[in-house]
């Protein structure tokens, strides 16, 4: 997973590095004795996440974003920040949405401090989007300047954004492995567009129309082509011409289960396939279950053992 880690005391390679991960801007450093920029970032992809720390009071103004959305969230204090369309003063149970259509800017860290800042490409947003709503969006989505992260599905949010942070952290751990990191992400998106305000989140409580069943064959001979890829409910619905709420209800209709859980049941099989004809001198579990996209060894184990009733070292040790 390509990640970016820079920290520096220069302005130039400051606003260079933070406009890399996030949207190009003007970086004015108001406080230049104490002034200093640490990012730890990311790239999942159409979804960057990162960690941006400054010291030292800073100005930064960027024209309009045009290609995506973001949602920061201060971890240490307040931030206040023009979103473009609502002044908004940041805080860690307040985090600010920016959209595509509106020019930005962010004044602070007088202090110092930390922020978590989420960049999603417009076209995944937007994509989403239509999925969910089984209806095409054409224009930037008007979401909301705001999303509350100390109550309901905005802390729901929170807290899924902050398994993300912990893959930051730690880039070569399992959490930042692209079959992992790449469905939280798009996880992400999902939960925002149900947390934050816009004119279609009743759209999202009405019930889909059912797809033809022929979808929920392609999207199972998808799965069972390459059940290594990673994989999420939206991608394969794109694939096979419908709405990820649509595959979601037609999987549970006529699969009798959730298309991710079909993924980790195929994935299943095809690691105890493996299991049973590697030599365990040659191979290891670990090497095989990451083969086929199983990469937290505790849970992958539970799982086997649920359904095998065997834990898959017992399985690779048999002759």
């Amino acid at each position: 997973m390509p990640t970016i880690t820079v920290t520096t005391r220069a302005r130039d390679e400051a606003q260079d590095a933070c406009g890399r991960v996030y949207f190009p801007h003007r970086l004015t450093v108001l406080d230049p004795q104490s002034f200093g920029m640490s990012l730890s970032a990311i790239d999942l992809g159409r979804v960057r996440a990162g960690v941006l720390a400054y010291r030292g009071e800073v100005l930064l103004e960027t024209a309009e974003l045009e290609t995506g959305y973001e949602v920061n969230v201060p971890l240490d204090g307040p931030l206040r920040t023009w979103t473009g369309h609502a002044d908004v003063c940041a805080t860690p149970q307040l985090a600010a949405v920016y959209r595509p259509d509106g020019r930005t800017t962010m004044r602070g860290w007088a202090g110092g401090g930390r922020l978590f800042g989420l960049r999603i490409e417009r076209g995944v947003l937007e994509d989403t989007l239509a999925d969910l709503i089984d209806r095409p969006v054409r224009a930037a989505a008007p979401l909301g300047a705001t999303l509350d992260l100390s109550s309901g599905p905005g802390r729901q949010w929170w807290r899924l954004a902050r398994v993300l942070m912990d893959a930051i952290e730690d880039p070569d751990g399992p959490l930042a492995a692209p079959v992992v990191a790449r469905p939280l992400a798009h996880g992400l998106v999902v939960a925002l567009l149900h947390a934050v305000d816009h004119p279609w989140r009743g759209l999202l409580a009405a019930p889909p129309r059912m797809p033809r069943a022929s979808a929920v064959r392609d999207a199972v001979a998808l799965i069972e082509a390459e059940p290594e890829a990673p994989w999420t409910v939206g991608v394969l619905a794109r694939r096979v011409g419908v709405g990820s709420r649509a595959l979601q209800d037609a999987f549970a209709r006529h699969v009798g289960m959730p298309p991710m859980a079909y993924l980790r049941k195929v994935r299943l099989q095809r690691v105890h396939a493996d299991l049973r004809a590697a030599d365990p001198a040659r191979t290891t579990v670990t090497d095989i279950a990451l083969r086929w996209g199983f990469t937290h060894h505790g849970r992958f184990a539970a799982a086997y053992r649920a359904r095998y009733g065997q834990l898959p070292s017992d399985t690779l040790a048999q002759d």
